[in-house]
């Protein structure tokens, strides 16, 4: 008679464990490919994701600028553009201006000129979007543009 405590169920069991994780892998990675990963997440993050170049620490970065029915530009920060949501501005700011073709869907166009509508320096008739790959010494901070990247453009068309 074999019985729970024996070796053999034991053995058993934690091999049929071992072959549960197993074959729930490709499971999971589907899963992640295919929906997104879950919230909360099933990966957690590794931190291995920022690549050390020649002693800096690299990774992308938008720079915005307004453009004004009278031609000057200014340089806004991404806190300014966006407001504030709980999530982290460069992923609402990737996920809505990562391409030409999302950043003129009609609704963001919209919001854009809500946003910007009484703006204290003027009308606002572009909201431009710079795509940076830059890295930060892990000496000193110091920032450097690596690489310019895409360059997103949203005509407002003078809307105030």
């Amino acid at each position: 008679m074999v019985t729970w405590g024996s070796p053999t169920i034991r053995r058993r069991a934690v091999r049929g464990v071992f072959a549960l994780a197993v074959l729930a892998l490709p499971v999971q990675v589907a899963v992640r490919e295919l929906a997104g990963e879950p919230y909360p997440g099933l990966y957690q993050p590794s931190f291995g994701g920022v690549p050390l170049t020649g002693g800096r620490a690299t990774t992308t970065e938008a720079v915005i600028h307004l453009g004004y029915a009278d031609g000057h530009t200014r340089r806004i920060p991404v806190e300014e553009a966006l407001p504030p949501t709980g999530i982290l501005p460069r992923y609402v700011l990737l996920r809505g201006f990562r391409d030409q073709r999302t950043a003129e869907d009609p609704r963001t166009v919209a919001w854009l000129r809500q946003r910007w509508a009484d703006d204290p320096e003027g009308t606002v008739t572009a909201f431009d979007v710079q795509w940076q790959q830059v890295g930060y010494s892990v000496q000193d901070g110091s920032r450097t543009v690596l690489r310019e990247g895409r360059h997103v453009h949203v005509d407002l068309g003078g809307a105030s």
